[in-house]
Formats: structure tokens, sequence, C-alpha cells
């Protein structure tokens, strides 16, 4: 992960991250932490635009966004991940995994991720109803909204529910769990709000 000169949607830099294809686990993030967290009321909207070179065009799990922090209704020392990234032939989906307890849960979409060009997510993610949604180019993915319960888990740990957590960090950049292609992507006009932040700003 470094700071860019080659490639930016504003201005003249932006941040690049890569990770090779050989290794079966990979992680390039930047993160944010404190002042932006805690945050008024535990929910936030999320905008970062990204160019990435290619997408794995096979089963291959990855994350992009992650929210982190504490679930306290899920029992002691239980830290919870939301994820927007993509798996199944550069398919877009989302992601609820925990630790100290086993969950690892999906809801898939039909949408692929874009390669190739600068586009635009834009993420909501509102502990207080257990809510998450996501745009892409400022049009919002239905199948990506997640109400407290997705498509299911690999484990059962909290039934079947995505408790979301109290928000202490995020994550963006790019994390794959299995084999994949060598990676390029750049990330550039980050902006974090109360509010839906838009893709024009």
């Amino acid at each position: 992960m470094a700071i860019d000169t080659t490639r930016a949607h504003h201005g003249t830099k932006s941040v690049h991250v890569s990770t090779d294809g050989m290794q079966a686990y990979r992680q390039a993030y930047f993160g944010v932490r404190q002042p932006f967290f805690p945050v008024q009321g535990n929910a936030f909207y999320g905008r970062m635009w990204f160019y990435v070179n290619a997408v794995p065009p096979m089963q291959t799990h990855w994350t992009n966004i992650q929210g982190e922090g504490p679930v306290p209704d899920a029992g002691t020392n239980v830290r919870a991940n939301v994820r927007y990234g993509g798996q199944t032939m550069k398919h877009i989906m989302a992601n609820y995994d925990t630790s100290n307890v086993g969950t690892d849960c999906w809801q898939h979409s039909a949408v692929e991720m874009p390669a190739g060009a600068w586009h635009c997510y834009e993420w909501h993610f509102d502990q207080p109803n257990n809510r998450m949604e996501l745009w892409l180019d400022g049009t919002q993915i239905p199948a990506l909204t997640v109400n407290g319960t997705g498509m299911g888990c690999i484990n059962n740990g909290l039934g079947g529910k995505w408790l979301l957590p109290q928000f202490d960090t995020l994550r963006l950049g790019w994390e794959h769990y299995q084999t994949s292609i060598a990676i390029d992507m750049w990330v550039d006009d980050v902006a974090l709000d109360r509010q839906r932040i838009g893709c024009g700003n």
C-alpha cells in the first residue's frame, strides 16, 4: 500500500493497494479510527472512488469495505466485521463475521464489481436498526440491503443474526481469503458523514 501519483480520481494522488495472487490470504487496507469514531447514533455513511485493474473471475472471496467493533449484545469480547466486497464470478456481496463466536454470513447479488475505470461505492452502516446498504455509481443495489439477517451463515453462533457492532474502526482497500489474481486497486475521494454524501462531491 502506498500513496501513488500514477492514477487519481481528483487531484494528483490516490492510495494504491496491491496484492499478489499466489497466496490464499492477502490484506492491503488503510483504516479510520478516532476522531471519527465513535460516531453519534452509531450510524454513518461512507463514499469512496475506486479503480481496480481486474476482479477475480473465480470463487475468490474478497473485501473492500469493512466496519468493525464490539457487539455487547452477543457476549463477552465478541467483535463483528461488517463487510462489502465480492465472491463468485466477480459478484458484489455483503459479509458478516465475528470473533469469539462463529458466524461468517453472506448476502449475494448479481451485480459485478466493475474494473478498468473509476467507479463510486457508497455505503450506510446503521447499528441501531441492524441495517446496511450499498450503492454503486449512485444506484442502490437492493439485494445488498441487509436488515438483521442475510441468506445464510457457515456457523450459527448468533442464530443467523447480523448484529452490527459499536463501530470503532473502518478499513478500506482489498483483502482476499482464497487464491486470487494479482490485484492493483486505487482508492480516492474517501468521505464519511452522518448523511448520505453522494458521488459528486
